[in-house]
């Protein structure tokens, strides 16, 4: 397997193209097919152009699942959820066994999140709210354990974008190759 990546995305519309952009032009992955809830959390083209055999063939053929989703509420949006709620069908990417989580079908060896929020990586692990979520991983442990139970358990670390109600997301590019350099 040589790093063919699907990458699934729900963030806004210019972001999510910046990191395919990316992606695209650095030597670390060979091959990109695209999900296609790509844009705004708003945008009733999720609803209507979800094709779940079309996805689950992407699915089922990539090396490594990337996952663009911002943080909202201390989770995944629900059209991520609604995405892998669809698109996640029993005897296609999991069987049920005696031992729950063992037989996952999804042939993917790692898995990547590229997440976005208004918190900076320095709340982390302060106040009450986030006392005991000292990496970003913590908030993320839904969509973890979801590929963990699709036999998908190697995590390509996590790459968050942290602080963008700021406005100033210039560094994210050069942060995000950086990120890509080190990880692939």
């Amino acid at each position: 397997m040589g790093n063919e990546v699907y990458m699934n995305g729900l963030i806004n519309s210019k972001t999510y193209d910046q990191f395919v952009k990316l992606h695209k032009e650095n030597p670390q992955i060979k091959t990109i097919i695209e999900g296609t809830i790509g844009g705004s959390i708003d945008d009733d083209t999720i609803k209507d152009n979800l094709s779940v055999d079309r996805e689950l063939k992407k699915l089922l053929w990539a090396d490594i699942i990337i996952y663009i989703t911002p943080i909202m509420w201390f989770n995944m949006p629900a059209p991520m959820v609604k995405w892998l709620s669809e698109v996640l069908l029993y005897k296609d990417t999991f069987i049920i066994t005696e031992e729950y989580g063992e037989w996952g079908q999804v042939p993917a060896e790692k898995f990547m999140i590229v997440t976005t929020s208004n918190m900076k990586s320095s709340d982390l692990w302060k106040g009450e709210v986030l006392k005991n979520a000292s990496h970003i991983d913590d908030l993320m442990q839904p969509l973890i354990m979801t590929n963990n139970y699709l036999s998908i358990r190697k995590q390509i670390p996590t790459f968050h974008a942290g602080d963008v109600i700021a406005w100033d997301t210039s560094w994210i590019e050069s942060a995000f190759i950086k990120h890509l350099d080190e990880k692939f």
